[in-house]
């Protein structure tokens, strides 16, 4: 029988992969130095695609590579910038497709640490057509409300006496540069003090909406239901409405509290822009404008609920109207009770100062301006 002879198969073994190249510092050193300073991009790519995988094969953590070609003799970058072109090419390797300028990315990858926050700040970028200075100052604003946040136990700068002085306004509340804006810490401490949990806040005079900015931002507000009116608003939030006109288009008896904070024409300007005042004709005038908005608080505030006012006298050469006596008159008249009195200390800028105390000298005059306001608060009885 003849024997069956066996076919040989040969069996193909993988070839094995060549490990990584080892490289030395020193080497490594000298090709980044080949790279432009300034391109981050490019350098932060050849971090991440070539640098690092060889690092992780050998065990050593990224930064610990980072630290030690920065310590090399003529190396131009140091750690903080490596470490700044990974995290750029890390978090943007798209950038070449992006709309924004490259600058602005490696500004986002560099200094916001949550994607999230990151294409939030990219899509405010590209709906308002920032510029990097905008980006930056956005940045720079949001960060240190969130310093101010950490040391505060509710979100804001919580005053518990009756004194509310503030250097500089919360750059989450309002909006910068807009005429008239104040500190958003008044309206916050006033809706922590004056509000409850579902309460109805009316605010006649919304300005640049800081209030709806407070109750939008800060969690310890945010079961609160507001609606804004403004004769001239700015913001969609903000409904048009002039309460000399047509009072406060609000149902009776429907509402909680009302923050009002009247423009400064409302009231008498002070010395230091006008010391040629008819006092009588002012007053008359003030009494005249407030009381037909107290009535229309009254109207629509439910039974218990408040209003706060500010307010500040006004200075006339050596006489002065006492407005926020007057108006904590006017409101006792129609039937409330002062339940609340802050004082807000205000920041005159030199040159006004200088100003006001030229105007006296021409005048001969000896002349006070005002430099605080009040906070006022009355429950409906």
């Amino acid at each position: 029988m003849a024997q069956k002879l066996k076919k040989k198969t040969s069996v193909k073994r993988p070839i094995p992969k060549p490990e990584p190249k080892e490289f030395s510092i020193a080497e490594l050193a000298r090709e980044l130095n080949s790279f432009n300073v300034d391109n981050y991009w490019d350098l932060g790519k050849f971090l991440v695609d070539k640098v690092m995988p060889v690092t992780r094969k050998q065990g050593l953590f990224e930064d610990q590579v980072l630290k030690m070609i920065s310590s090399q003799p003529g190396i131009k970058f140091p750690f903080s910038i490596l470490k700044q072109c990974q995290q750029y090419y890390a978090y943007y390797p798209d950038v070449k497709k992006r709309l924004l300028p490259e600058v602005f990315y490696f500004d986002l990858a560099t200094k916001v640490d949550e994607s999230r926050r990151r294409d939030q700040y990219e899509k405010m970028a590209i709906d308002y057509k920032w510029t990097i200075s905008d980006l930056r100052k956005k940045i720079h604003d949001d960060e240190m409300a969130r310093r101010i946040d950490e040391r505060t136990k509710f979100g804001f700068d919580l005053r518990e006496r009756n004194v509310w002085a503030f250097d500089t306004a919360d750059p989450r509340f309002g909006k910068p540069n807009y005429k008239g804006r104040i500190p958003g810490q008044i309206v916050a401490n006033a809706l922590y003090y004056y509000t409850k949990p579902n309460d109805y806040v009316v605010d006649p005079f919304a300005g640049s909406g800081t209030l709806a900015d407070i109750v939008d931002t800060v969690p310890h507000f945010q079961d609160r239901k507001y609606k804004l009116y403004d004769a001239n608003p700015i913001d969609e939030r903000i409904s048009r409405n002039n309460i000399l006109l047509t009072g406060i288009p609000e149902q009776s008896n429907s509402v909680d509290y009302v923050f009002l904070d009247p423009p400064t024409e409302f009231s008498q300007k002070d010395s230091s822009t006008d010391f040629e005042v008819s006092l009588d004709a002012s007053k008359a005038d003030f009494i005249l404008k407030f009381k037909g908005m107290i009535r229309e608080c009254s109207r629509i505030l439910k039974s218990g609920g408040k209003v706060s006012i500010l307010m500040e006298p006004a200075f006339a050469g050596k006489e002065f109207i006492d407005f926020p006596n007057e108006i904590t008159q006017l409101f006792k008249e129609i039937g409330f009770k002062q339940i609340g009195k802050v004082y807000l200390p205000k920041r005159s800028s030199e040159a006004a100062m200088k100003m006001a105390a030229g105007i006296a000298e021409v005048k001969g005059i000896r002349a006070l301006s005002s430099d605080c306001k009040e906070l006022l608060t009355f429950q409906k009885t």
